[in-house]
């Protein structure tokens, strides 16, 4: 069940789906990150299925529709306005509302999963990770890109103060997820890990 502080997340969200298209951080930050995130996954081969979770207005989903038109492209994320918008913005893809930790997709129905810059919202990310590894396929591969702090500076991010490298091998490896390698991106303030299912 969403806390509080959950519930005013995906409220917050959803009053900026409007304009979050045109921010300033899609071009400089957001997009370099799909682009690389997409190109881990071309290096895997082709999807048939690709979960985007906390997909926002859907953006890597149409970069992914250029890549491969015959995959099955799927968006889930919290925020009702970010749903509505994707919904408006991106034919042929099919978006839920719904939490990480709760994804709305049977097991095993996913070759590819992918995460960017939103695992450090999730309430109960240990949840969320293995909820990615129940909805992929076996050698299904789950590529989350999340914000990774240099130099002790998280200490000046509320969300993402408690990421690092080991703390995702931790996780994935949990969840049954064998992790296939991490790629520092942006200079190391983003870090991809790649995990496959076991």
């Amino acid at each position: 069940m969403a806390g509080k502080q959950d519930i005013q997340d995906a409220e917050y969200w959803s009053s900026r789906s409007r304009t979050y298209e045109q921010s300033w951080a899609q071009r400089v930050f957001h997009d370099r990150i799909h682009r690389a995130v997409l190109d881990l996954v071309a290096s895997q081969g082709t999807p048939e299925v690709l979960v985007d979770v906390g997909c926002g207005t859907g953006r890597l989903l149409r970069k992914a529709a250029a890549r491969w038109p015959t995959a099955k492209r799927i968006g889930v994320d919290a925020a009702a306005g970010m749903i509505a918008i994707a919904r408006q913005m991106t034919p042929g893809a099919i978006f839920y509302q719904g939490a990480a930790e709760s994804l709305p997709l049977p097991d095993a129905s996913a070759d590819v999963v992918v995460s960017t810059i939103s695992f450090h919202h999730w309430p109960d990310q240990a949840q969320g990770v293995r909820e990615v590894a129940r909805v992929l396929r076996p050698g299904g591969h789950f590529l989350l890109a999340d914000v990774v702090p240099p130099f002790g500076l998280g200490l000046f991010s509320r969300h993402a103060r408690s990421n690092s490298g080991k703390k995702f091998r931790e996780l994935f490896s949990r969840a049954g997820l064998q992790v296939r390698g991490q790629h520092p991106r942006l200079g190391g303030w983003v870090l991809v890990t790649v995990g496959e299912r076991r």
